[in-house]
């Protein structure tokens, strides 16, 4: 092991001894990419390592961490204390420029996110997508903190070309939802890591019932991906830390937006029609 880090590497090497081979493996891939790690889900950690997930847990669980959500909190943590990467936008010496650079970085910030999005498109996913939007009976979606925001963003936007979508953001509304799906519906799922315990466990029941899975998530690999029919992935990634991020919810709207023009394009007629009936709906709430 590399002398990365101070306290964190103390706190690993004191249990050095109670470590199995393949357990010294996860060791020495993380405190040689700690940056990278706090980005990784579990199974995409296992994969750099070569391990098996279990192995990823236990190690985490040896280390003194309940699960590998805490041990990637304190990861997070270590990190942005060895680095103001994290949180600095701007390293100009003249302060008068401090605020002109934000602004600009920001924006770059954010620039690269849709361009990230943009070349991570799978357009045959993109596709079916679509189509599962136009031909299912019902539609819901299911997501937490800022995958709720969007999914209820989502609702507000299609019910503008007359798209009924229901979202869901509580756990047990979710559950209730999901219970009620047939094979004639579809059920989306937002999660940033895809490892969101209550969107999936909504998506898991919604799939027994029968109904298609449709999954917006950052991860190609995670427990999301497993019980999705049809994958889009967003560019967006965030940290702990970094619950909430604009560059998250600028990649899902995207993608969101990427859906909805394409089933508006395919019901023009009816995208028109309700365009203009639920425009003229709100004309008197403003002076």
């Amino acid at each position: 092991m590399n002398h990365t880090s101070g306290r964190f590497y103390s706190n690993i090497n004191s249990y050095i001894n109670d470590l199995t081979k393949t357990e010294l493996k996860v060791a020495d891939f993380i405190l040689e990419n700690m940056n990278e790690t706090i980005y990784m889900t579990v199974t995409e950690l296992a994969e750099q390592v070569k391990v098996g997930e279990t192995t990823v847990l236990r190690f985490c669980r040896k280390i003194g961490y309940k699960s590998y959500q805490s041990f990637k909190m304190a990861l997070t943590i270590e990190v942005a204390k060895q680095s103001s990467e994290v949180y600095d936008v701007y390293d100009e010496q003249d302060e008068m420029n401090v605020t002109q650079s934000l602004v600009l970085k920001t924006i770059e910030n954010n620039i690269q996110i849709m361009k990230e999005t943009s070349s991570l498109i799978d357009t045959n996913e993109l596709e079916k997508a679509i189509e599962c939007i136009l031909s299912k009976k019902r539609i819901v979606i299911y997501g937490s903190s800022v995958s709720g925001n969007t999914a209820e963003d989502a609702r507000n936007k299609f019910l503008r070309i007359g798209i009924i979508v229901e979202a869901y953001t509580d756990s047990h509304m979710q559950a209730m939802s999901a219970a009620t799906l047939t094979k004639d519906d579809l059920a989306i799922g937002i999660s940033v890591s895809g490892s969101t315990k209550d969107t999936i466990d909504a998506l898991n029941n919604a799939r027994e019932k029968g109904a298609k899975i449709l999954a917006i998530t950052h991860s190609s690999r995670s427990p999301i991906t497993k019980v999705s029919d049809v994958v889009l992935i967003a560019a967006g990634r965030e940290t702990p830390l970094q619950g909430g991020s604009m560059g998250v919810k600028i990649s899902q709207l995207l993608l969101i937006e990427m859906l909805f023009n394409g089933v508006a394009n395919q019901i023009k007629e009816q995208a028109k029609h309700y365009r203009e009936l639920t425009a003229k709906s709100v004309l008197n709430k403003a002076y």
